[in-house]
């Protein structure tokens, strides 16, 4: 199994990884956030994420990086899942359309299904500094779609965090046919994971 495989190569790599932990806990992804903002949280990233929900980590971000080059864009519904994932019903997640209450100008929200808003939005994104893509969609066909757009943005030293990449019929299996389907035109060097793998991070080389 694929994903069996990733976690045997990795197991004794990465600035953090507490592969096995058994008491992985939610809240335990912030330490791999938190091992990312210690050597950016004072450079100028434009930070995309794709899946917001309650908008903590985006507000995590903002508020440690208080650089005025850095941006911070936000892709959701704020609906909720368009289909059931992971024993979570359709809608999960709901937001009843609202934005998080974040009072920063560097931040900003785009509303609408990826497939209707990502393409358009990304056409007035600035990528010229240090990226880094969050991507949180839970969902096969989100992640995949998200990676593809961002495909000619990518460059090198941008990271790409995934938020459950150990839903390996999913975040891991989307990445794995992106990483197929490009022929292998970046490294994806492990930084580190958190949760048995769950949250885990890569730099682009």
């Amino acid at each position: 199994m694929a994903f069996v495989a990733f976690m045997s190569e990795n197991k004794s790599k990465g600035k953090i990884n507490d592969y096995y932990n058994k008491r992985a806990t939610y809240k335990n992804r912030y330490q791999l956030h938190d091992t990312l903002l210690l050597e950016l949280k004072n450079k100028p990233v434009f930070y995309y994420e794709f899946g917001v929900a309650g908008g903590d980590m985006i507000k995590k971000w903002s508020s440690t990086n208080k650089v005025k080059e850095s941006r911070f864009v936000g892709f959701d519904s704020f609906e909720g899942l368009p289909e059931s994932w992971e024993g979570k019903k359709e809608g999960h997640f709901d937001q009843k359309g609202d934005f998080p209450d974040i009072n920063d100008s560097r931040v900003r929200f785009v509303k609408g299904w990826f497939q209707d808003s990502v393409y358009k939005a990304l056409l007035d994104c600035d990528f010229h500094e240090q990226c880094v893509y969050h991507l949180d969609a839970d969902l096969f066909s989100s992640t995949l779609y998200v990676l593809f757009q961002i495909h000619a943005k990518l460059k090198v030293n941008d990271i790409l965090i995934f938020d459950e990449f150990s839903s390996h019929d999913h975040e891991f299996e989307a990445l794995e046919i992106f990483k197929k389907c490009i022929n292998n035109k970046w490294q994806f060097e492990f930084i580190g994971a958190v949760n048995n793998y769950r949250q885990v991070a890569f730099i682009l080389k």
